[in-house]
């Protein structure tokens, strides 16, 4: 039983947190990505209309 609730004990204060934060930053970066590409397709759109 103990060994059992300290595993439990450590997924839930340790492991955990630590993948929630990953998959926050990962969401972060693709978020950031997806903006520039929307960024970048917006001024090429625009250079091909002007001319």
């Amino acid at each position: 039983m103990q060994k059992t609730q300290k595993r439990v004990n450590a997924l839930q204060n340790v492991t955990i947190p630590q993948l929630e934060g990953a998959q926050k930053s990962i969401s972060s970066a693709l978020e950031e990505k997806e903006r520039e590409e929307f960024t970048r397709l917006k001024v090429v759109k625009r250079i091909l209309n002007s001319k």
